[in-house]
């Protein structure tokens, strides 16, 4: 028997979006701002490029791995403790790193942070199904990519200008101190998960169900999308620091960045809101396209500073725009069948994702040190190929 959820019109949406936002901005700005200084890091320290690769992927995959038990929790048991938890873990994995003396140290510390945010994520995400019907889940999705956006836009400033400037640890350690803040903030966030849960409930039930729903098609190849637009834009963003480095300073890499993150963010937030209209499916399609596309002539551009930052800003349309696509759809088939699943269910679909994305620095650093960056982003440019084929396929949720 369909599950009704409780009336939640009255919930204080712009009080909750501000301290999710909020949460998810720090986030995001911290993980990117590594991205511009990988060359210093891995100088430093005397970390190979291989290893970077899987000190990036490591947080990825502690990012991943407990998002579905995470989301069966959250279900069962509230959205808001995770929340705050998730970024006190965070805040930790973050002093770590900036205290780090040794490659196996920043190993550690960006698997910490990875479970802080795997915390986090699947609740965050799970609040914004809750508060937003399905004719306005779009846009709540595009609020949420438009902070995910600015924060790695000011994430690539942070760690170009300031680690250029004062050096990579001042970035973490004060990043740390923020993030503390923000833990505190979230207190004040309102519980939503009443209104998709039904106590009695069971933790294992959820389980299953969710797992059940990866027999629906959609969700299945949804899942699959966004996998590999992860492996390909996550990849790509990290052969670029080491793509450029012979033309950019440190402090302008961060800036070579900056096009990307806004087209990915502004993206996120225009093609959510427009889905809502006209679909979820012509847009995703128009977004992987012109992402992939763009990776594939960043096989053949000149090292020109202007010309990869154009180029590039346009590799984030298969990005944050995929990202928020891919998420609609698997919240709208989920909300139609079972609501009370929904967070488990995101946090299954978050794990596929984020396992993807974790492997995109390592497949990329190997390609990298094995056959050069521009054969990199050429494989990578292959991947969302297949991606578009495979979001072909899909349904439309919007009905």
């Amino acid at each position: 028997m369909p599950h009704t959820a409780p009336d939640c019109s009255r919930l204080p949406r712009t009080r909750i979006m501000f301290i999710l936002t909020g949460g998810l901005l720090i986030v995001f700005m911290s993980v990117l701002s590594l991205i511009p200084m990988l060359p210093a890091v891995s100088g430093e320290l005397g970390v190979s490029k291989t290893m970077m690769g899987i000190i990036m992927g490591s947080f990825m995959v502690f990012m991943a791995i407990p998002q579905i038990p995470i989301g069966v929790l959250s279900d069962r048991y509230g959205r808001r403790p995770f929340i705050t938890i998730g970024i006190l873990v965070f805040s930790f994995g973050l002093l770590i790193f900036g205290t780090a003396g040794s490659g196996m140290q920043l190993l550690v510390a960006r698997s910490l942070s990875g479970l802080g945010v795997a915390m986090f994520f699947p609740a965050a995400y799970a609040i914004v199904g809750d508060i937003y019907p399905i004719r306005e889940r779009g846009k709540g999705f595009g609020i949420v990519g438009l902070a995910v956006g600015l924060g790695t836009v000011s994430g690539y400033i942070l760690g170009g200008v300031v680690g250029g400037l004062f050096g990579w640890r001042t970035v973490f350690l004060s990043m740390f101190w923020v993030s503390l803040a923000i833990a505190g903030v979230s207190l004040w966030l309102t519980e939503t998960s009443l209104c998709s849960r039904e106590l009695g409930f069971g933790a294992r039930k959820m389980m299953v169900t969710t797992l059940l729903m990866f027999r629906d098609r959609n969700i299945l190849m949804a899942s699959i999308v966004s996998m590999l637009c992860g492996i390909s834009v996550i990849g790509a963003s990290y052969v670029l620091p080491f793509f450029a480095s012979s033309t950019v300073s440190p402090v302008q890499m961060g800036f070579l960045f900056i096009p990307y993150a806004i087209t990915s963010s502004l993206g996120a937030s225009v093609t959510g809101t427009l889905s809502d209209r006209i679909g979820r499916k012509t847009p995703l399609i128009a977004m992987i396209i012109l992402g992939g596309g763009a990776l594939l002539l960043m096989s053949h551009v000149t090292l020109s500073p202007w010309v990869i930052a154009i180029n590039f800003a346009f590799v984030g349309l298969c990005l944050g725009p995929v990202v928020t696509l891919t998420i609609a759809i698997m919240a709208d088939q989920v909300v139609k069948k079972d609501p009370r699943i929904l967070g488990t269910s995101l946090g299954a679909f978050n794990m596929v994702r984020w396992l993807g994305a974790a492997a995109g620095p390592m497949i990329a650093g190997l390609i990298m040190e094995q056959e050069g960056a521009r054969t990199s982003f050429f494989v990578l440019a292959a991947l969302t190929g297949l991606a578009t084929v495979i979001a072909f396929f899909l349904k439309e949720t919007l009905e």
